[in-house]
């Protein structure tokens, strides 16, 4: 997992205009997932493709604290993902950057955005959860000066927030959406295992290729 500044286009695309609108911390623009029953949560088709699932946050905070969020985010990369976080296999990618202009705006925004994107694997209410019960201080941090941030413990009113700010994705696509992150890491070290030990086997005889392959099945097996 990561934290950086991005560069590119946000995931929502054709959506952003909406949040230029409104003049004060309770005039955000409505989400169509806000108010939704708890048999629904997590249920959003748009975000997903097969195994992963996309989730984009917006979250509106005073202009006078977007410098602070902006320089612990950069700390951040500087110390690299946290490491209990990172030993979350299912977590593709993970990452926050502060936004402070739209693209075509001709004044200055009244507030600023903190985005937040990922991908990952699994129930998007039990990825909420590990980082509500894992790294709660670090949420805080990161979240404390958005309006209407709860806190992130206990756990419930933490995923409302993050449900009330995650945008239903214009276009969202998965190369592979048929595999999870960990089935993909484990294919890649297959492959990469196979082409070192046998890349040619036509240059092996029986006795040697037979010593390979199944040196190639014992050192791999947990991959397989």
């Amino acid at each position: 997992m990561r934290t950086q500044h991005h560069s590119g286009p946000v995931a929502p695309v054709g959506r952003l205009e909406r949040l230029t609108g409104g003049t004060g911390p309770g005039a955000q623009p409505r989400n169509p997932l806000e108010n939704q029953p708890d048999t629904q949560l997590d249920i959003v088709s748009a975000n997903r493709s097969g195994k992963v699932t996309g989730l984009t946050t917006f979250t509106p905070l005073p202009r006078r604290w977007s410098p602070l969020v902006r320089s612990v985010l950069r700390v951040k990369s500087w110390f690299g993902p946290d490491k209990t976080l990172r030993r979350l296999s299912f977590i593709h990618v993970a990452y926050w950057a502060m936004v402070d202009t739209f693209p075509g705006q001709t004044r200055r925004q009244r507030y600023s955005y903190l985005l937040f994107v990922s991908n990952f694997n699994g129930s998007w209410l039990d990825y909420i959860d590990v980082f509500s019960r894992t790294v709660p201080h670090k949420m805080a941090l990161l979240w404390g000066s958005s309006f209407g941030f709860p806190g992130a413990m206990p756990p419930r009113p933490f995923t409302d927030y993050i449900r009330g700010n995650d945008w239903e994705l214009s276009h969202y696509f998965s190369a592979y959406p048929g595999a999870t992150a960990t089935e993909l890491a484990s294919a890649l070290r297959v492959r990469e295992r196979f082409a070192a030990e046998l890349a040619r086997p036509e240059e092996l005889d029986d006795v040697h290729l037979v010593r390979a392959w199944n040196a190639l099945l014992a050192d791999t097996q947990r991959d397989l």
